[in-house]
């Protein structure tokens, strides 16, 4: 298995409030939001806490991966309580645990966890976010979700509230999957058959994440942008 990120403050932003994990097994991408510097602060607490948790040897690693973004979740509300500075803080969190033959994915906000298997890309998350909603119900398609003035509002993400609802899936591992974590500052600029080419051409994840960057930044670099990619080599 290899594994290489990249993030990026981009074009327009002064502040780079993504940050990632790169761990044993473990990879992270998030994506802070709240004023000042407080989103910052929460993707940088959600990545700190995350780099403790170690999967049980007994058990469900994907209970154990849902446990942990909820304590994520209320060590961030905490926080944001206790320090005026950081009121109304949170940060999105997409974590993929590869545990055994399955590959888990915990999941809140619209950053993204994609899969790509047989010259095939597949979608592992979906975006908690009102333009999320509107393409899920047929009324926004995905170029216009794009454009649309409501992209970045939330409906669901990690240290906003006392508590939150984590999306956990998982899929059985196979020869050569690839998977790449993402900010919306990627997936927003870049679309899937884009994502799909790099991933498939590139010759390692650290090829991957740099040509994935260039092209977000080419399409603008309006967000901070970051990626996370990983490659296995299965017999």
């Amino acid at each position: 298995m290899q594994a290489s990120a990249r993030t990026d403050v981009g074009l327009v932003r002064s502040v780079n409030e993504d940050d990632y994990l790169v761990g044993e097994g473990i990879f992270a991408v998030a994506d802070g939001l709240g004023g000042h510097e407080a989103g910052e602060i929460a993707s940088q607490m959600a990545i700190r806490i995350l780099k403790e948790f170690k999967p049980p040897e007994d058990g469900d690693p994907g209970v154990a991966l849902a446990e942990a973004l909820e304590g994520i979740n209320r060590a961030i509300y905490r926080r944001s309580v206790d320090d005026p500075s950081c009121e109304g803080m949170g940060t999105t969190l997409t974590v993929l645990l590869i545990a055994g033959d399955r590959a888990y994915i915990g999941h809140v906000g619209d950053s993204r966890a994609y899969l790509v298997r047989e010259n095939k890309i597949y979608r592992l998350t979906e975006d908690h976010s009102i333009v999320g909603e509107l393409i899920r119900m047929g009324m926004l398609s995905e170029p216009e979700a794009r454009a649309h003035p409501q992209r970045n509002l939330l409906t669901r993400a990690i240290g906003t509230q006392p508590d939150v609802e984590i999306e956990v899936g998982y899929c059985k591992l196979a020869g050569h999957d690839r998977f790449l974590l993402c900010t919306d500052g990627l997936s927003g600029a870049v679309d899937d058959g884009e994502i799909l080419k790099v991933m498939i051409s590139a010759s390692d994840p650290k090829s991957a994440v740099d040509q994935l960057v260039e092209l977000a930044m080419r399409g603008g670099g309006h967000d901070n942008i970051t990626a996370v990619a990983v490659f296995l080599d299965l017999p």
